[in-house]
C-alpha cells in the first residue's frame, strides 16, 4: 500500500479547506488511516514531495511511522522542513534527484513585548532541539552538528545525504526521464482530454472566486 506526503503538512482541523480548493497537502489523520488500513503482511510506502509545514502535524506523524516494521519511507522530490522529519521515522531511500532541506523552526503570527519576544526565542530553539533529534538518531551525528546544518539552512543531495546517513539507499529506478519539450509526444486524443480537463477546472475555479467574493462581501 502506498500513501503520499505531497504539498503542505498541515493539521486535521484545516484538512476540509485544502480539500475544497483542490491542493495537495497531507496531515496526521491521512497517515493514521492508512495505517490502520494494511492489511497483515502488508508493507506502507510513504512517498514525499513536499517542502513542509507545520511542526506539530510533522512532530505527529514522524511519531506514528517511527519503529514500525511496516513503514518503508521513498523520498521523491522534496523532503524540506517538517517533511524532512517524517522522512527519518523509518527506513528511507531516495531518488537519485531527490533533495532534503533541514533548517530551523519558525514561527508566524508572533505578537507582544520584548518579553514575549525573549519567550518565542526560547521555545523556537527548544523546537530546534526537539527536531534536530530526528535526524541525530537517524545519522548517528552528534545533535551540535545536527544544529549547526539547521542553523544555515542546509540542502542535501541524494549523494550526501547517503554520506551522511540520513538516508539508507539511493533509489535506481532504471526509469528515464525527460527534461525538455521534444521527449513528449502529444496525441490528437491527449491534447483534447487536456484541453476539457483545463475548461473544466477553469469553470471550477470561476465558482470559488464567486463563492469567495460573496465572503467577502458579507465579511464572512
Amino acid at each position: 500500500m502506498e500513501i503520499d506526503v505531497r504539498g503542505d503538512i498541515i493539521s486535521n482541523d484545516d484538512k476540509w479547506i485544502y480539500d475544497w480548493l483542490d491542493w495537495d497537502s497531507t496531515c496526521p489523520n491521512d497517515i493514521r488511516n492508512a495505517i490502520a488500513s494494511l492489511q497483515q503482511g502488508e508493507t506502507l510506502i510513504v512517498n514525499i514531495n513536499s517542502g513542509g509545514g507545520s511542526v506539530m502535524a510533522g512532530q505527529e506523524i514522524y511519531s506514528m511511522l517511527t519503529g514500525r516494521s511496516d513503514v518503508e519511507i521513498n523520498i521523491q522530490s522534496l523532503a524540506g522542513s517538517a517533511a524532512s522529519v517524517i522522512a527519518m521515522a523509518n527506513t528511507c531511500k531516495m531518488s537519485p534527484v531527490a533533495t532534503i532541506m533541514i533548517h530551523n523552526v519558525s514561527m508566524s503570527g508572533a505578537s507582544g513585548d520584548y518579553h514575549d519576544m525573549q519567550k518565542n526565542a526560547e521555545i523556537l530553539k527548544t523546537m530546534n532541539s526537539a527536531l534536530s533529534e530526528a535526524y541525530a538518531r537517524k545519522t548517528g551525528r552528534s545533535k551540535d552538528e545536527i544544529l549547526k546544518m539547521m542553523d544555515k539552512e542546509t540542502w542535501i543531495t541524494a549523494e550526501k545525504a547517503l554520506e551522511l546517513g540520513f538516508i539508507d539507499k539511493i533509489e535506481n529506478s532504471g526509469q528515464q526521464f525527460f527534461n525538455c519539450v521534444c521527449g513528449v509526444r502529444l496525441t490528437d486524443e491527449i491534447r483534447n482530454k487536456v484541453k476539457q480537463e483545463k475548461e473544466a477546472q477553469g469553470a471550477k475555479e470561476q465558482q470559488k472566486k464567486e463563492i469567495l467574493g460573496d465572503l467577502d462581501r458579507y465579511g464572512i
